[in-house]
């Protein structure tokens, strides 16, 4: 999406579209700093929320991202253009317990958990099988 970001094609998308929310998943690239990022499309991100394409288009802005705020823009941030802002961290035992319960599983929660951990608790962990045949190339060797 970065690269898309800066070209003339999105815009003229989001003029068909106007009023609606452009949901950005894993943003890490568009949103990081323009002083770490030279080719960041932090500036073509805040015309579209707070400059003048925001008050023709009325486009509202959603990213998720899996990076440190200290990485964020500074201006991204700025009072007035950030409405709001929700970290994923893990449950606290009781809420992941209540979540646990309500999904039907019996298991007793003694650790803050994930919300991931907590809808797939009967999914085995990944375990390399020994005795398995590799899976693969055999790359100057006859299959024959």
């Amino acid at each position: 999406m970065a690269p898309v970001m800066t070209k003339p094609d999105l815009i003229s998308l989001l003029m068909d579209n106007r009023n609606s929310v452009l949901v950005i998943e894993d943003a890490e690239k568009i949103i990081v700093d323009r002083n770490v990022n030279d080719h960041s499309p932090v500036s073509t991100l805040l015309n579209l929320a707070d400059g003048l394409l925001a008050d023709c288009l009325h486009i509202q802005v959603i990213c998720s991202f899996n990076t440190d705020l200290s990485n964020v823009d500074k201006a991204l941030l700025r009072k007035g253009r950030l409405i709001a802002k929700y970290e994923f961290t893990e449950l606290q035992v009781p809420k992941a317990q209540a979540l646990s319960d309500k999904l039907g599983f019996t298991s007793h929660i003694t650790a803050p958990m994930a919300l991931a951990a907590i809808y797939n608790q009967e999914e085995q962990e990944f375990m390399q099988m020994k005795g398995m045949a590799r899976v693969g190339f055999n790359l100057g060797q006859d299959s024959a």
